[in-house]
This record gives structure tokens, C-alpha cells and sequence, in this order.
């Protein structure tokens, strides 16, 4: 298992201090299109993903999430994601995985947009294809960042596992090896 260090800084700063979502932000609804690189030690591919965000999580959603994780810890903050309005989904060849946590955060370069699925979306690195779940490793979490032309590249942990750490107050635990590369992303308006 493999924490995801570059997913850590930008996943805390949308769940605990990001700012209230500016109307001048691009928005939703929108589509994402990318290549997912997927390697472990015994294989090596490729598989596209598209992402449908059709809304961005609410500061009162949000707060009810970060509220669940820092009291609870990992189970209340499963439950409080699986509780959320549907923000969008994620489709991987004929499979659906719905999104209930969705945040963009601007900044001088672009966007980045984080996603949380309310199960995992695949086991990567158990060895064997439709590998079984692992306590604890409950939901999905996805990173992207996104220039103004709406062209980027991103992260995902197909199986995540969300808890409270330090020393930023939130640590994601990717089930893989490490976490599966987004190449291509790009926006299609809606």
C-alpha cells in the first residue's frame, strides 16, 4: 500500500481549508476524458475514463464530510461520503462508479478538481485480476489538474483508504502500489 503523497496536499486543502467555491470557477456540469495508465509488477496497461462531474459538493457538505472524518475518523467518513448528494460519475469500459465528492480549487495555473467514488473502483496490484477488497480501502479517490484550456493530467487510487494523519490532518492510503496515472486528460464542455 502506498500513501499518496501528491494527492495528500491538495486533497486536504479541498477538504479542510479550501475556500467557498467562487461563481467565477469553470463548473459543472462538464466531462473528462483520459488515459489510465495501470502497472503493477506483473502487468501493464492502458484503459480510458471518462468522468461526467455533474455538480461541485457544497461548503455544507463539505463541512459535514470534514466534520465526520475528524470526529469519527475513516468509518464516519465513509458513511458521511455515501450520504452525499451524487455529484457525477466515473465510467471505465462498461462499469459506473458514482462520484460523491466533488471540489475545484483555482489557482494561478489552472484547476484541481478532487473526486471521491462512494465504493473503490478496481484492486490494483493484488495480483490477480477482480482481486478482492481489503478492509477499510472503501472508496476511490482522484485528483486532477487541469490548465486553463482544459487540458491536464491527473492521479486516482482505485482503493483508497481516507483517515485522519499528520502532519497534515489527513492521510490517503492507495490499496496499489502506487497510485494509477491520468495521461490525457481533457475537458469536454457540456
Amino acid at each position: 500500500m502506498a500513501v499518496i503523497a501528491l494527492a495528500v496536499g491538495v486533497w486536504v486543502s479541498a477538504l479542510i481549508a479550501a475556500p467557498p467555491q467562487s461563481k467565477n470557477f469553470t463548473g459543472a456540469p462538464e466531462t473528462f476524458h483520459a488515459r489510465a495508465n495501470v502497472s503493477t509488477e506483473a502487468a501493464r496497461g492502458d484503459v480510458y475514463v471518462d468522468i461526467r462531474v455533474q455538480k461541485y459538493t457544497p461548503d455544507k457538505d463539505r463541512e459535514a464530510v470534514v466534520k465526520a472524518l475528524q470526529t469519527g475518523g475513516e468509518a464516519a467518513f465513509v458513511e458521511a461520503v455515501r450520504k452525499a448528494p451524487i455529484a457525477g460519475q466515473i465510467e471505465i469500459g462498461k462499469q459506473t462508479f458514482t462520484i460523491r465528492w466533488a471540489r475545484e480549487i483555482k489557482d494561478d495555473k489552472g484547476r484541481t478538481i478532487t473526486l471521491v467514488t462512494e465504493r473503490p473502483v478496481y484492486f490494483v496490484g493484488a495480483g490477480l485480476p477482480g482481486a478482492k477488497s481489503r478492509a477499510g480501502y472503501d472508496v476511490a479517490v482522484v485528483q486532477l489538474k487541469m490548465d486553463s484550456a482544459g487540458v491536464g493530467e491527473g492521479v486516482m487510487a482505485a482503493a483508497a483508504k481516507v483517515k485522519p494523519g499528520e502532519p497534515t490532518g489527513v492521510q490517503v492510503d492507495d490499496y496499489g502500489s502506487e497510485p494509477i496515472k491520468l495521461l490525457s486528460v481533457t475537458r469536454k464542455i457540456q
